[in-house]
């Protein structure tokens, strides 16, 4: 029996986000080790969760790290955690093979490509065997990271619903290459900036693309091809539509046909990736007027989910002003959630909300409200994101002003769990619109309950069209 090892570090970073991700963010995420990551990670529905499933071998967890996407890490902290990464895997002894779960789009100072960095630790610590890893469908890779895997695959799917599915695929690539089969990785870049709106793999231009990516999956001497969108909020030259192809050795020429098919259908379908939504205003008179309930509205530029502080303020100023009964907004205000819970169910609180972390989100809104909810927003998902793994918001409160109840988180946390509702006693079904943080990925969430949904263009660092966002760099498009 063979020794496979298990790391990761997972980060999501948006270049133009003034929140940090430090050491606090990753200890509050995930900053495992050894059995714990096994004991955290089993019967989840996680990449490491379909790892520990799905591979028969020997294993030997060594590190793992993750953070709720955010700005870049600062350098000491992209050291401490290349440092663990490399104690880990030379106290872990002889492998014959890892597994890794990473993102594709972790960004740190000094570090604009922290996977490919991540990969060179591996190489100079575990030496040259075989790697099996698994990317988010919004990761960046560079030619460089795909080069130095023998398997790169991500996920198929936004919302992000088949994590399990793909490290239990990466597991058994592994052990292919453990009995023998020879793997390589191939990939393209096409300079292709799209809104995560045009990304939803349910819908096209992506259904189709992902269609022509099975067929070739199943040509001869092709294990795996992965199409990535990528994330288009983070100013790095490996920004932009990745095609990555897991071939036999000998079948590059099969290969690079696959790529070159592909990354010619992507082109020619560039136009359908560009989208334009209606402003607040508009947004929340046509929730305010559905025939039928709930509404979500999507405030997409302030998405937690793609590193924003989720204490924006332009559609919850709208829905006051509109006056929209039975409305509820999560929103992040670490201030307001502490006051609000010290003074308990039943006080009147007075506070402006939102807007703290800077302005590119709008002003706070001056808001007067009764408590009538507190928690510690701790809550174990039974939803498709990451099932059966804790997740804590903070200390949360409900603070219902007229007829506008606000779900007022310490922490910012992704609206991916309907769970983040019902555990302050909010049924989503009953309410009339459900203002969230997000793009997408909150369909996992409120996808079978929401009547109608309306994605808002509202400011931000993640916005609707990431090309008013200021570049640096130009996205590549060499193909590897």
């Amino acid at each position: 029996m063979s020794r496979v090892g298990i790391a990761g570090l997972w980060h999501e970073t948006n270049t133009y986000s003034s929140r940090v991700a430090g050491r606090q963010q990753f200890e509050e995420f995930e900053l495992l080790s050894g059995e714990a990551i096994v004991d955290h990670h089993r019967g989840t529905r996680s990449v490491v969760g379909g790892f520990l499933d799905a591979c028969s071998h020997e294993l030997a967890p060594t590190v793992t790290a993750g953070a709720w996407p955010a700005g870049p890490a600062p350098p000491e902290v992209a050291e401490e955690l290349l440092g663990r990464l490399h104690e880990g895997l030379a106290a872990a002894g002889p492998l014959d093979g890892l597994l890794l779960n990473l993102h594709g789009a972790m960004v740190a100072e000094g570090h604009p490509d922290m996977e490919g960095d991540i990969l060179a630790v591996v190489r100079e610590t575990a030496g040259e065997l075989p790697v099996a890893a698994v990317l988010d469908l919004h990761g960046n890779p560079s030619t460089d990271l795909a080069a130095r895997c023998e398997v790169l695959l991500a996920y198929d799917t936004y919302p992000h619903v088949d994590m399990w599915e793909r490290g239990a695929e990466a597991a058994r690539l592994l052990e292919a290459m453990l009995d023998g089969r020879r793997l390589r990785t191939h990939a393209a870049k096409l300079p292709l900036l799209s809104s995560p709106l045009a990304q939803e793999t349910s819908r096209e231009p992506m259904l189709g693309l992902l269609e022509l990516a099975r067929r070739g999956s199943g040509r001869p001497g092709i294990a795996r091809v992965s199409l990535l969108p990528g994330f288009p909020y983070s100013d790095v030259d490996r920004a932009g539509f990745s095609v990555l192809v897991v071939a036999d050795e000998g079948a590059d020429r099969e290969a690079r046909m696959v790529l070159e098919e592909l990354a010619a259908a992507v082109e020619a379908r560039a136009g359908e990736f560009a989208v334009s939504r209606p402003g607040p205003a508009e947004a929340v008179r046509r929730a305010a007027t559905a025939p039928a309930r709930p509404v979500v509205l999507a405030d997409v530029a302030d998405n937690i989910g793609g590193g924003s502080a989720g204490d924006g303020t332009a559609i919850l100023a709208e829905l006051l002003v509109q006056e929209v009964e039975g409305a509820v907004v999560l929103l992040t205000d670490a201030t307001v959630a502490r006051r609000a819970a010290e003074l308990g169910i039943g006080a009147t609180v007075a506070a402006e909300v939102g807007g703290r972390t800077d302005r590119l989100h709008g002003a706070p809104v001056p808001v007067e409200g009764v408590v009538e909810a507190v928690s510690d927003g701790r809550y174990r998902t039974s939803g498709t994101w990451m099932t059966g793994r804790e997740f804590c918001m903070g200390t949360t409160a409900v603070l219902r002003c007229g007829g506008v109840r606000l779900v007022i988180m310490e922490r910012a946390t992704p609206p991916f769990h309907r769970e983040q509702l019902t555990c302050v006693g909010i049924d989503p079904a009953a309410c009339s619109v459900i203002a969230v943080k997000g793009a997408v990925a909150w369909r996992a969430a409120y996808g079978d309950v929401a009547a109608g949904a309306i994605e808002v263009d509202t400011p931000g660092v993640c916005p609707v069209n990431p090309h008013v966002l200021p570049r640096a760099t130009t996205p590549m498009r060499v193909a590897g």
